[in-house]
């Protein structure tokens, strides 16, 4: 009888609840209506706006989101991989995917897919889908039945020179690289690319993309995706190997990029409560500014394990949302915000678990107003007062480092952000603007933003500020909503130029030297201000080093640990520095991925060891791209190498060495004494001869695992290329083979330091 009636209770609850659902149903379709991107402010294009990374998200949940995601300001919906998972579960199994086709997995199926592109289509919202091309499934067994014979799929077996491009490329990254060369490869993604967007997906973001080659380098994946016609961006962690810009330079010709490097500074320097005083990473080496895509952390650095670069899982979410700020207000890049898993135990993260909606909080929402509110406006970086600022034409946005709020007033860069009094919208305090400054109070989130859409004034415009390696470098000067413009070189006399004008710089400019162009624009009523931009002639042949002055501080040994956000010039305590004959001072080569990164000075191996500098837990001294020198008293200065006018050889310290941080003393500079080399070049081991252990020791550099003095790395570089690399151990090779394209190996090196 009791179950009976449970029963009847049972369908009749089922009944109201059908009842009632049918009516709210049928309300909501009532008084539904068609929402459009400009209701929500939302640009036209994926590339003028920024993407909310949907990690993990069933379709189902984006898309009952949808609303909220567009008050939010996001143009752009990242969905984690729709292709089907080596099994289900946790969020990892879906970057090992079984084939390419569109699966069910615990995001939802093909049917789910479809009905979110539609339903954001109503929100001018694009969706795209992150792609798994480099590699399938480690089980060969479990994979597309087509692309399981061994033609379609490389062996040269796991990585172990990350500057060889061949061995990115080719090599394996935990599951066997596939042959993204092979024509039938390329078809088979190619046809799951054209499903996707026959459902409606807009683009594409493509995993571990610097392990695919570009056409340059024989492999048109990539020139087969632009083919699609959808706009796409490639995952590319730290650097691609080989010569960087040039090499992302060819990525950028077909898909835009991921500029991890300036991301992880800019994270980083939240953390640490400091500016970023650098701008930008790969857009200072020529990447093309709107070809690059940046984050304030992304699903690696949190769901993966410390050590294997999930650095930001333990950072909070205020420290995320103030790099987010800087990264999602800038003009050209876009900006990718991660929805934060639930869990920070890599094992703990499922697919299909809905994460973080903090996208909503009014810092988030506010940068991507400010961003979408101002497309294509010019821009200007500085710093000042702890604050990271961004000056657009008609806003900015201020970011204090260490999140701290209080009154700041801080540069109005190249006076781009109009006089007046602006409303910060995520606090409703007042700023107040002049042609020179900017002041107002930070909330408790260390976080403003303000804009005005008034129509832009006249604006003037040249190639960005950058350094050049060539005798002389061409610069674009443009102009905006103006009638004329003008231009001015090292402070001479302003002179009339024509919209899209090109003019030449260099000639007879000494290395070292910076030519400075300024230009300004009229409509007729009134000139905009006038911006600057500096071009810095370098030597091709230089290279970026760091040195340490010895003589006051009498280290036994100088270690020098170079790092950036995820890479370092090897394990703690870095590498030793050797002392340079021709300076005094100790001095190591900085690798080019780490340009910018940062430095740390040691004596020993310890980290908590009281002879280094900066103290253990603080952060490094910034490189900034040039060449350095540490010296007395703690600095860190900009440093042309010279020979100093000394007294006596600097030795190894004859005395114990000190108990306390490096200061400053008044003991006498160094005595520089000449020293010949007579060689040959390729006897890199300097016995005399050139034989395969020379080819080999260059290996070893390479690998970390052994350094040159200073006249072995002077005979290393056989292609006389200004630094030694992969290609000289091949030189040798042919020389010792007697094949063609040995260049300089075997010749006499003679030279006087």
């Amino acid at each position: 009888m009791t179950k009976r009636i449970t029963g009847l209770l049972l369908c009749i609850c089922i009944m109201i609840s059908g009842c009632v659902f049918g009516v709210i149903q049928t309300s909501a379709a009532d008084t539904s209506k068609t929402e459009t991107g400009a209701d929500y402010g939302l640009p036209d294009k994926i590339e003028e706006g920024n993407i909310l990374q949907c990690f993990n998200w069933k379709y189902t949940d984006i898309k009952n989101e949808l609303k909220s995601i567009a008050e939010a300001g996001f143009k752009t919906i990242q969905t984690s991989p729709a292709q089907p998972a080596d099994t289900d579960g946790k969020w990892y199994w879906l970057y090992q995917p079984r084939g390419f086709y569109i699966s069910g997995n615990n995001l939802g199926g093909k049917n789910e897919l479809q009905a979110l592109c539609t339903e954001a289509k109503k929100y001018g919202i694009k969706i795209i889908v992150d792609i798994v091309a480099n590699h399938l499934t480690g089980d060969h067994g479990k994979i597309q039945d087509d692309l399981r014979d061994g033609k379609y799929w490389h062996t040269m077996g796991k990585v172990t020179n990350w500057g060889d491009r061949y061995q990115v490329t080719h090599g394996d990254i935990g599951m066997q690289d596939l042959a993204t060369e092979n024509s039938y490869v390329q078809s088979a993604v190619k046809k799951y690319l054209n499903d996707l967007k026959s459902i409606g997906v807009s683009g594409f973001r493509f995993d571990a993309a610097k392990h695919i080659g570009t056409p340059a380098e024989g492999d048109n994946f990539f020139k087969m995706v632009k083919e699609v016609g959808l706009w796409s961006y490639g995952e590319i962690l730290d650097n691609p190997g080989g010569k960087a810009a040039d090499v992302l330079k060819e990525y950028t010709k077909y898909i835009s990029i991921s500029d991890c490097n300036y991301s992880g500074e800019s994270t980083g320097g939240m953390r640490d409560g400091k500016v970023v005083t650098n701008s930008s990473h790969w857009k200072k080496q020529g990447i093309d500014g709107t070809k690059l895509v940046y984050w304030g952390e992304s699903h690696d650095t949190f769901s993966n394990d410390p050590n294997d670069g999930g650095w930001t899982k333990y950072l909070s979410q205020d420290v995320i949302d103030r790099s987010y700020a800087l990264l999602g207000s800038r003009v050209d890049a876009q900006a990718l915000y991660l929805s934060r898993p639930n869990s920070t135990d890599r094992e703990n993260i499922y697919a299909g678990s809905k994460g973080s909606t903090h996208y909503k909080s009014k810092e988030v929402s506010a940068v991507n107003h400010f961003k979408n509110a101002l497309v294509g406006r010019r821009e200007s970086y500085t710093t000042g007062d702890g604050c990271d600022v961004v000056c657009r034409d008609g806003g900015a946005v201020i970011v204090a480092a260490n999140g701290s709020g209080g009154k700041k007033t801080v540069p109005n860069a190249d006076c781009l952000v109009r006089p007046g009094t602006y409303t910060d919208e995520v606090t409703g305090s007042k700023w107040t603007v002049t042609s020179e400054t900017i002041t107002g109070t930070l909330g408790s989130k260390g976080i403003a933003v303000f804009y005005s859409t008034e129509p832009a004034g006249p604006s003037a415009s040249a190639t960005p500020s950058t350094t050049y390696k060539t005798e002389t470098m061409k610069v674009t000067l443009t102009f905006e909503n103006a009638t004329s413009a003008q231009y001015s070189i090292d402070g001479g006399a302003f002179t009339d130029y024509k919209n899209g004008q090109v003019i030449t710089i260099g000639k007879d400019v000494d290395y070292g030297a910076s030519t400075k162009i300024s230009v300004k624009a009229t409509d007729g009523k009134e000139w905009s201000p006038v911006q600057t931009f500096t071009y810095t002639k370098e030597d091709p042949n230089a290279r970026q080093r760091i040195y340490f002055d010895n003589s006051s501080y009498k280290w036994s040994k100088v270690y020098a640990y170079i790092y950036s956000a995820s890479l370092n010039n090897g394990k703690w305590p870095g590498k030793a520095m050797t002392l340079d004959s021709a300076t005094g001072y100790y001095v190591i080569d900085v690798p080019e991925e780490l340009a910018d990164g940062s430095v740390i000075f040691t004596e020993t191996e310890l980290e908590e060891s009281k002879n280094r500098y900066p103290a253990h837990k603080e952060p490094g001294l910034p490189l900034d791209g040039k060449t350095k020198l540490f010296k007395a008293g703690n600095k860190f200065e900009d440093y042309t190498p010279v020979r100093p006018n000394p007294t006596e050889a600097p030795t190894q310290a004859t005395t114990p060495p000190p108990t306390t941080t490096a200061t400053e003393t008044t003991t006498d500079a160094p005595t520089v004494t000449e020293k010949t080399i007579d060689g040959l070049v390729g006897d890199v081991n300097e016995d005399k001869t050139i034989s395969i252990k020379d080819a080999t020791l260059i290996q070893k550099v390479l690998a970390n695992l052994e350094t040159l003095s200073e006249t072995a790395e002077l005979l290393a570089d056989t292609n006389a290329n200004g630094r030694v690399d992969i290609k000289d151990a091949t030189c040798i090779q042919k020389y010792l083979a007697k094949m063609s394209g040995f260049e300089n190996t075997g010749k006499a090196y003679k030279d006087t330091l």
